[in-house]
């Protein structure tokens, strides 16, 4: 009986401690949601004075500017990073990001806000789609759901700011955030945490740089006109939704399942829709907002799909960090001229 008791006590162990990281997961989670939400909102208070592209500029590099110092200081030896690991930062931060404040700019911040909800079942699609996942019930009334939710945010403008150009664009953007959610499944196992996201951001910074760059040239760029406030603020929506917020969630990925997570990340579109509403005085009318609860059973539906994967899926982006002799390697990426060479 002893033997028992002891066999029983070793077997609850590790689910004690598997259900311990679980929830160390989600402890991380929650607060990049709120970090990515309330930076939805702020977003449309900085682009009162700077343009989308200024914004998109300062985003990306107030993120990738500390992420590749302190990848640097934990080891990280400079060399030729992963091609998909970039390409994971042009989709997200680079083209999601982008595509948003330009979005985000023509909309109102409470409409993006709900329209992000649309991200998890577009996940399960392209996973459908390219990744030969199996199409069932839930996958379809997540799909219809998201879907018809969206149509129902985009169908009634509520007020002067709301427009179907800025709902499109924003829509837009998260469909490449889904295709990174897909992509970053199976190109970065084993991999430290601080590298993966800077190398991530590098990506990024091949997004922004040209494209700033041709915006300041062209004369479009109000980083010169804009006040010290709303430069502070950009800053301050860069760290909200950048290197914070990605920091947490590729730390907490290696603990929850990339897609059973989607069901913690709907808080995204629920902080986002109330921050909007909260400090920028915005109003939702009653169909914009059934769209968004429709958008956000879809995500559900999406999250409690993924409950039938393994708990710990082979392909998760970020698994536990590497030992230090076998530190990733990380180096800027070329410039146009460069690769043209």
């Amino acid at each position: 009986m002893v033997s028992t008791v002891l066999n029983s006590t070793v077997d609850a162990s590790p689910r004690r401690s598997h259900q311990l990281r679980r929830y160390a997961g989600i402890g991380l989670l929650v607060p990049a949601c709120i970090s990515w939400g309330l930076s939805t909102a702020l977003t449309k208070v900085v682009l009162e004075q700077l343009t989308p592209v200024d914004l998109f500029g300062i985003e990306v590099a107030v993120s990738a500017v500390p992420l590749v110092l302190l990848a640097l200081l934990r080891g990280a030896r400079p060399g030729r990073p992963s091609p998909a690991l970039l390409l994971l930062g042009v989709l997200e931060p680079g083209l999601t990001y982008l595509l948003f404040d330009l979005g985000i700019r023509r909309t109102a911040a409470s409409h993006a806000a709900l329209l992000l909800a649309l991200d998890a079942p577009a996940t399960l699609l392209l996973a459908v789609a390219f990744l030969r996942e199996r199409a069932d019930l839930l996958l379809v009334s997540s799909l219809a759901l998201g879907v018809g939710g969206t149509v129902l945010v985009t169908w009634h403008a509520d007020g002067a700011d709301a427009s179907l150009a800025g709902d499109v664009l924003v829509i837009g953007s998260t469909l490449t955030g889904a295709a990174y959610g897909v992509l970053a499944r199976h190109v970065a196992p084993n991999r430290d945490v601080v590298v993966v996201t800077a190398v991530q951001m590098l990506g990024a910074l091949s997004v922004a740089v040209p494209v700033f760059f041709v915006s300041f040239a062209r004369g479009a760029s109000s980083i010169g006109t804009a006040d010290g406030a709303h430069l502070a603020l950009a800053v301050a929506v860069g760290m909200l939704g950048g290197v914070i917020p990605f920091l947490l969630f590729n730390r907490a990925i290696a603990r929850v399942p990339a897609l059973q997570a989607s069901l913690i990340l709907v808080l995204v579109p629920v902080v986002g829709a109330a921050a909007s509403v909260l400090l920028l005085a915005e109003r939702l009318s009653g169909l914009a907002v059934s769209g968004g609860l429709l958008a956000l059973a879809g995500a559900g539906l999406a999250a409690l799909r993924a409950d039938d994967e393994p708990s710990r899926t082979e392909g998760s982006p970020i698994a536990d960090p590497p030992a230090e002799d076998d530190a990733p390697v990380v180096r800027l990426p070329c410039t146009a001229p460069c690769a043209a060479g």
